[in-house]
């Protein structure tokens, strides 16, 4: 096992108020009735089954993240990707400042992973050394900009 050329850690916690609990509730069940009355069983099950999954995973997400980059794998949260199977990567910005570390993998069903990148630990020179030591192993796709619905996802915090 090689040494860690850059390693880093952050926040993954989910820190959503009680109102946006209620609000989601609230619509999961108003939707639910609406399609039971409107005799479409299946979206009600459907939604209920959504709401169901999306509660269940991010309860069971871990709260710190740990990405470790080695001279041949990326390492998040103890899953090895190894330089082999990334196609790409790049950095994504929101309005100038680096928020996400975008991996595209060349799987089938998962093509990218999001990696956070935390601004108070990791300033525009660390950005630096991170693409000097991933350039020299993976091809830097284009510069990307948050869409708008990944901004909205953040604002909402989903």
């Amino acid at each position: 096992m090689s040494e860690y050329i850059y390693e880093w850690e952050f926040d993954d916690s989910k820190d959503r108020w009680t109102l946006w609990y209620v609000i989601a509730l609230s619509i999961v069940i108003w939707l639910s009735i609406w399609w039971f009355f409107t005799k479409q069983y299946w979206m009600s099950f459907i939604v209920l089954l959504i709401a169901w999954l999306v509660y269940f995973v991010d309860n069971n997400s871990e709260d710190y993240i740990n990405v470790k980059i080695s001279d041949s794998w990326i390492i998040i949260s103890e899953t090895n990707y190894n330089f082999q199977n990334i196609e790409s990567y790049s950095i994504v910005y929101k309005w100038d400042k680096a928020v996400l570390l975008r991996i595209f993998l060349i799987k089938k069903w998962i093509k990218n992973i999001d990696v956070k990148i935390d601004d108070s630990k990791i300033d525009d020179s660390k950005i630096d050394n991170i693409k000097n030591v991933l350039n020299n192993y993976i091809k830097e796709a284009s510069k990307i900009e948050l869409s708008f619905t990944e901004k909205v996802i953040q604002m909402l915090k989903l």
